[in-house]
């Protein structure tokens, strides 16, 4: 497996592949849906990464920086696999967002994630995202 950074000018050659991805990985209560994110990765405001195996795009994250008082975040906006599961292969593949989080200027990586994903990042879980439909 191997992660790929997409340039902005290349997000709509890969669209019709990435674009169901994504739209297994949002379930948020807002309505996101996967075509909210083409134009600002097409402008370069969001970054797109695909994990691949051979010519299979097994993964897809969708990240942006955002700038707080005092520091620098790479959020994580999606992460999701084609198969729903499996993260655990892709996994090691992070290290490859932290090297690029870090060559950014961030000084450290956010996201939102369901509970199970959050066992697997062992990452700290401050808190939960929680909404109240109404």
């Amino acid at each position: 497996m191997k992660i790929l950074l997409i340039p902005p000018k290349e997000v709509h050659l890969l669209w019709n592949e990435v674009a169901p991805i994504i739209d297994k990985g949002l379930r948020g209560p807002d309505g996101t849906v996967a075509e909210d994110f083409l134009e600002p990765l097409k402008k370069g405001s969001n970054i797109l990464w695909i994990i691949v195996d051979g010519f299979d795009i097994e993964s897809v994250v969708v990240g942006q920086f955002v700038d707080y008082p005092r520091k620098k975040a790479l959020s994580i906006e999606v992460w999701a696999t084609k198969s729903g599961h499996k993260f655990d292969e892709v996994y090691p593949l992070i290290e490859s967002i932290k090297k690029f989080a870090k060559a950014n200027g961030c000084e450290y990586i956010e996201a939102t994630v369901r509970k199970g994903l959050a066992k697997k990042l062992k990452w700290n879980d401050k808190h939960s995202f929680v909404t109240l439909t109404l």
